[in-house]
């Protein structure tokens, strides 16, 4: 029995031996980054990062309100600086279609839930049953309505 203690007391003291060599128990490294400066800019960045998440949509808003605003300055500048000439010509042109654009978005977006509610309409789904009936009926009709009065509008041409 001795002899089983001695051998648990010579585990334990190369267990504590070992436990020594791998010990983090050093309070110049654990002092959690160690650099007061670095703390304060991590502690910055977590409160920039909660603020951003919970005013996420306002930022986005205000940034698209803010370059919007620019770009009209710009526009208007350059549009007052020398009118006429080829350059001002194309920005016109080009601010313009971009501007009917995003109105068309705008109006598509409000319209499309109504749109949406609409196609449940049975009319519509018959249209969008028998499209390919409806598109030949329409091209016969077509035929017979075009001919007869192409024929008799050369008879008086003549």
């Amino acid at each position: 029995m001795h002899f089983q203690l001695q051998e648990q007391t010579k585990e334990s003291q190369e267990d504590d031996e070992e436990d020594e060599m791998f010990d983090d128990d050093d309070d110049e490294d654990d002092d959690c980054g160690g650099c007061w400066v670095f703390d304060q800019l991590i502690g910055c960045r977590s409160a920039m990062l909660s603020f951003y998440s919970r005013h996420k949509s306002f930022i986005k808003v205000g940034l698209l309100v803010l370059l919007v605003l620019l770009y009209f300055v710009y526009f208007i500048y350059a549009l007052s600086y020398e009118f006429g000439d080829e350059g001002s010509v194309r920005l016109l042109w080009i601010t313009c279609l971009v501007v009917v654009f995003m109105i068309l978005k705008v109006v598509f977006r409000c319209l499309l839930p109504k749109v949406g509610s609409m196609s449940s309409f049975k009319p519509i789904t018959y249209i969008r049953v028998h499209h390919k009936r409806i598109n030949r009926f329409v091209a016969v009709c077509a035929c017979l309505i075009k001919y007869p009065l192409y024929n008799t509008m050369l008879i008086f041409a003549c």
